[in-house]
Parts: structure tokens; C-alpha cells; sequence
């Protein structure tokens, strides 16, 4: 794999990692037509951990609050005591207990069935279907925001269904954020909520991914500067693809994705079919 090879797998990560159209999915079809063999889900995890640091930037302030609010209960009296009535009582606190109750779900399914899920890795014309029903979840998205009258406050029982859809999300095709964001207007939270969450739930499964693939780190045959340089634009492209999410999902737009994942898998699925 070359630097430039490096860098427009970076872009395309950047763009796709957060508009809901499968950043994996696009990874597994543009290496594919590029005849790119080598350590392929590696680098793709590689390249999700550099639009991590963009989600970091976006969400600093409650990424921060976060961390401060943890840290500080730790030295807490009343939490040891009376732990579900401190943690019921402080936004911060009960937010660090929703990500960890979603983040459960993902985990078990990323550990359970890991090795045949990479195994879709290699199988595009699989991926290519998995994008078309990217679109139909994300068309499931627009029934939440027109039933949806009042916003739903974020509840303990809403988190496992998205933590579920996350960890689903591991398949090659499917979109992690659109199925996250989608579940969870279907559920009545309002789009702030659900980036929010989505976004930070985000986070420890894409470290947790990170720290499975370490010990594949003797097996790699790209060279670092091309790593960096996929790694580094995903990054710079994901934070300005963050925030075009955001602003979208404000007009009520995000279903509009949905046009696109159907063109692609189709297409995909169609050039696959005929070149093989």
C-alpha cells in the first residue's frame, strides 16, 4: 500500500466513519477494487482510531465533564453509600452508567463472534448487500422523528437496544452511526441526544478494538508513514464530516443517506457479480 493509496482510504474514512453510509463497508469495496490485499482489518481499525480523536475534539467540554465527574465520585463518601441514589442524581454520573450499560452489549458481540465477523472482511459482495440494508435502517430512522411529538429523555433500558445495534454495527456494511443515531429516534430521543450518545458509546468500542488488534501489530507489512498518513487524514476529514452530521441531523435530513446506501450496494453488487 502506498502513502497516497494511504491517504484516500484516510478521506473516505473521515467522510464515511460518521455519516451513516458504513466506513467499513466503504473500506472493504475500495480495497477491493484497488487489489489491496495486506493487513486489512488492521489498518481499518487504525484508521477508525484516528476519527476517534475527532469525536475527542467535538465533545471535549462533556468528554472533560465526564472524566471530572468520575474521577471526583470516586473520592466520594455518599456514592459507596447510596450509589443508584447518587448516580440518579447527577447527569454526569448517569450518563458514565448509560455508556458502560451500552457498551456491554457491543463488547459481548464483538468477542463472541469476532472471528467470523472479520471473516466478512474478504467477502464484498456480502458488504455490498449489508449496505442496502444500511438504507432500509436508516429509512426506519424517519418513522421515529414523524411519530416523535415530545423528545424522550435517554432511559436505562433504551441503552442495551443501542449498545445491540452498535454491536451489529461490527459487520462490514452496516453503519455504526446510522444504525446507533436510527434506533435511537425510533426510540423518541431527540437528534442531539442521539449523536451524543451514539458518538460517546462510540469511543471505548472503538478502543476496545484498537487493543484486540494489538497483537497484530507483528504481523503488519505496511510501513508506518503510511499508517500516520492514513491515520492523520482520517482524522482532519472525520472532524469536518462530524460536524456536517450535526448539522443535518438538526434539519431532520439524516434519512436522506439512505438514496446513497442503496445506489452504492447495488452498484457494488452488480460489479461484483459481472467481474467475477
Amino acid at each position: 500500500m502506498t502513502i497516497l493509496e494511504a491517504i484516500v482510504l484516510g478521506v473516505l474514512q473521515g467522510i464515511t466513519e460518521f455519516l451513516p453510509v458504513s466506513s467499513s463497508g466503504h473500506l472493504v469495496l475500495m480495497q477491493h477494487f484497488l487489489g489491496i490485499k495486506e493487513s486489512k482489518v488492521f489498518f481499518e481499525v487504525m484508521l477508525h482510531f484516528g476519527t476517534l480523536g475527532a469525536v475527542i475534539i467535538v465533545y471535549y467540554q462533556l468528554i472533560g465533564s465526564l472524566v471530572q465527574t468520575g474521577v471526583s465520585t470516586l473520592f466520594q463518601a455518599d456514592f459507596y453509600r447510596q450509589p443508584r441514589l447518587t448516580i440518579a442524581n447527577t447527569p454526569d454520573l448517569r450518563l458514565i452508567w448509560f455508556l458502560l450499560l451500552g457498551s456491554i452489549p457491543t463488547g459481548l458481540i464483538a468477542l463472541l463472534f469476532k472471528d467470523s465477523l472479520e471473516a466478512i472482511f474478504g467477502k464484498p459482495m456480502v458488504v455490498a448487500g449489508m449496505l442496502i440494508i444500511t438504507g432500509l435502517i436508516l429509512q426506519l430512522s424517519r418513522l421515529g422523528q414523524r411519530r416523535r411529538e415530545t423528545e424522550t429523555p435517554l432511559q436505562v433500558w433504551h441503552t442495551p437496544l443501542i449498545g445491540i445495534a452498535q454491536g451489529l454495527a461490527i459487520i462490514p456494511g452496516i453503519s455504526r452511526s446510522g444504525s446507533t443515531i436510527s434506533i435511537s429516534l425510533l426510540l423518541g430521543l431527540s437528534p442531539q441526544v442521539a449523536a451524543q450518545y451514539s458518538f460517546l458509546l462510540s469511543i471505548p468500542a472503538i478502543l476496545g478494538a484498537v487493543i484486540l488488534k494489538l497483537r497484530d501489530i507483528g504481523e503488519i507489512t505496511i510501513a508506518p508513514t503510511v499508517i500516520v498518513a492514513g491515520t492523520l487524514t482520517s482524522f482532519i476529514i472525520g472532524y469536518i464530516a462530524l460536524r456536517f452530521l450535526l448539522a443535518m441531523l438538526s434539519r431532520g435530513k439524516f434519512s436522506v443517506f439512505s438514496y446513497y446506501c442503496f445506489a452504492l450496494g447495488i452498484v457494488a453488487v452488480v460489479s461484483i457479480w459481472r467481474g467475477a
